[in-house]
């Protein structure tokens, strides 16, 4: 028995030896192995989680949480997240022990756009930025809460840059609208709460357009609700579709001519003639329709007398498609009520395909007008400070790349007068050109505060625009990118 424990004793020893080697050097609980093991589980759980801006560094057991965080809830979330992404903690089980938070904050959206909307089966969709996790989930329960327990589509996305005062009460608010109509949808963009949908009881209509009204600042509601219309056009799956009542078949016609003229899809036509239907609204419509009909998105529709709508437009379009029918309508000279509710979209830019707006973002910005505005000049009409028709997509890529510009920059608009300008007034035109350019940027959404207009004679057109052949390229606009500090 001796014998056999000297033998032993040896691979005893050996093995002893090796246990004592794995566990300094190759165990999960050594320290270098334990954090990178806690650092991989820690950011693989807040990929999994969702909080994609968040990532973790580890010092031994001490989690350092950095990422640019949307809100301060959210950075809370994800050190919950982290905390208990290990094993339970302790120098023998492992795990993090503790989580600093050394978030930057996230760099803010503008326009904060927030959205619900009632389906006709009564199914709520929700969208658009929210200022937390938290918020989030509470709009979700009181949207499920008015739906009769219908849980509702959650698209909603975290995002800095709510404004002040009681967003959550106002989006709640306006959920509480929403639910008593037959359908239609909310939209809180700003400190402003859009209403708009369908409500075929004329007093529920009004009184539901008053309760929007009453909306205290710094928030204001503006109400778009409305009965049935008689006739319509709208965008759907099965192309452009014309539908309701016409007085004649000339009228018919006229509208089916301008949509099928204009519209990037097939047209359906479903009007039906009706001699006794007003005809004070038709002009509303062939000035409209044209432009309609390259919208993405929306319908527009004449009301009823009854129905204080009148004439509405509604939508999502390139913002010179939005600015065209306004101009439309107020040219057509009705005397119904007409109302545009669209929202522009971005058009695509492939001149600045090859730009990386996140690296060196001013020159990137900067680069991006340049080559926009070097491809796509902008014009006026007669000489003078409206912008042309014919700029409308080179205004459109220029808003589409200014939203791709750090929210930090600032931009300058210079407006230049051309060579047949008087040199004494040829600055005040420039300024003027350059403020209807600010105007137009401002009318689609973009932060007033970050726009400055400058304007110029003829003589510094071609000072600034002269290119390597000495020809001058006229080119009346330019964008100068400031950071805040300029």
């Amino acid at each position: 028995m001796k014998m056999l424990d000297y033998l032993l004793a040896p691979v005893a020893l050996v093995g002893l030896v090796a246990t004592g080697w794995w566990g300094l050097y190759q165990s999960p609980q050594r320290p270098a192995n334990l954090a990178a093991q806690l650092e991989q589980d820690a950011n693989a759980a807040l990929a999994r989680n969702g909080y994609d801006w968040a990532h973790v560094r580890m010092n031994g057991q001490r989690a350092v949480l950095k990422g640019a965080a949307p809100s301060e809830d959210a950075a809370m979330a994800a050190a919950e997240i982290v905390l208990r992404s290990g094993w339970g903690g302790g120098v023998v089980v492992g795990g993090v022990t503790i989580v600093e938070v050394a978030v930057d904050p996230g760099l803010p959206v503008s326009p904060f756009v927030w959205r619900a909307e009632k389906l006709a089966d009564g199914h709520i969709v929700l969208s658009g930025h929210v200022p937390s996790r938290m918020i989030a989930s509470q709009i979700e329960a009181e949207a499920a809460r008015l739906s009769g327990g219908q849980i509702p589509e959650n698209r909603m996305e975290v995002a800095a840059g709510a404004p002040g005062g009681n967003w959550q009460g106002v989006a709640r608010f306006g959920l509480g609208v929403l639910s008593d109509l037959d359908q239609g949808e909310v939209r809180l963009i700003g400190n402003t709460l859009r209403v708009g949908g369908t409500e075929t009881d004329p007093a529920e209509r009004a009184r539901l357009s008053a309760q929007v009204y009453t909306l205290a600042a710094p928030y204001r509601g503006v109400p778009l609700i409305k009965g049935l219309p008689v006739w319509m056009a709208a965008h759907t799956a099965e192309g452009l579709v014309l539908d309701g009542k016409v007085r004649n078949e000339a009228q018919r016609l006229a509208l089916l001519g301008a949509a099928q003229a204009n519209a990037a899809t097939g047209v359906v036509d479903r009007m039906t003639l009706a001699p006794d239907m007003p005809d004070n609204w038709v002009a509303l419509a062939e000035a409209s329709l044209p432009v309609f009909a390259r919208f993405q998105t929306g319908e527009m529709g004449y009301y009823p007398a009854e129905d204080d709508a009148g004439f509405v437009v509604e939508g999502e379009a390139p913002a010179s498609l939005i600015q065209s029918v306004r101009q439309n309508l107020a040219a057509a000279g009705s005397g119904l009520p007409a109302t545009v509710w669209a929202d522009p979209v971005d058009v695509p830019v492939p001149e600045v395909s090859g730009i990386d707006f996140t690296k060196d973002p001013a020159a990137a910005c900067q680069s991006g007008f340049d080559t926009v505005l070097a491809a796509n000049p902008i014009s006026f009409e007669s000489k003078g400070s409206d912008l042309s028709r014919e700029s409308g997509p080179a205004l459109d890529k220029l808003l589409a790349v200014s939203h791709r510009c750090a929210p930090h920059l600032a931009l300058e608009i210079v407006g230049h007068a051309d060579s047949t300008s008087n040199s004494d007034g040829g600055s005040a035109l420039g300024k003027a050109r350059a403020e209807a350019v600010v105007s137009y940027m401002v009318a689609a959404g973009f932060e007033p505060g970050r726009l400055s207009a400058l304007g110029y004679g003829p003589d510094q057109l071609a000072q600034v625009n002269e290119n390597g052949d000495g020809q001058v390229s006229g080119r009346l606009i330019e964008i100068r990118v400031l950071t805040r500090s300029d």
